[in-house]
């Protein structure tokens, strides 16, 4: 099931969860020795999926001048069924229907620029470096 909630709508389990998993991927999966718990989740729109009581894939959504999608994760265990892309598909809708007149910003990781492709969005900077690995800016347009 997939559901929207703001920062005070998470229950303590789902917070540590998502978390956890962010850890688990960014952190030591993707060894990206960063700051993830910037300050931003509590004014974030937290996108999951759960399967029973687990969180299964999760992103979260800010909205400022334009709407950023980011922290885009699926639990390793669920990985290589489309549940990526699903996930990504659903916030980008979520996005443009809510926030119509809004450019759509994320901070890609380079070796996933045609995957962000595929849904319209498009580079705006050149490569820079995150924790070892290289990003580029990319936007949609509505």
């Amino acid at each position: 099931m997939w559901l929207l909630k703001t920062f005070d709508e998470l229950s303590l389990v789902e917070l540590e969860q998502i978390l956890k998993m962010r850890q688990d991927i960014f952190i030591i999966e993707q060894e990206s020795l960063f700051s993830d718990i910037d300050g931003k989740d509590q004014e974030a729109t937290h996108l999951m999926k759960k399967e029973g009581d687990v969180i299964t894939a999760y992103c979260r959504i800010l909205v400022g001048d334009n709407v950023n999608i980011n922290r885009v994760v699926v639990n390793k265990e669920h990985r290589g069924n489309g549940m990526g892309r699903e996930l990504f598909q659903y916030a980008v809708d979520y996005a443009k229907d809510a926030y119509p007149n809004k450019k759509i910003e994320i901070i890609a990781m380079a070796y996933l620029d045609e995957f962000y492709a595929s849904f319209g969005f498009k580079p705006v900077s050149e490569s820079y470096d995150i924790a070892g690995h290289k990003h580029f800016d990319m936007e949609y347009t509505p």
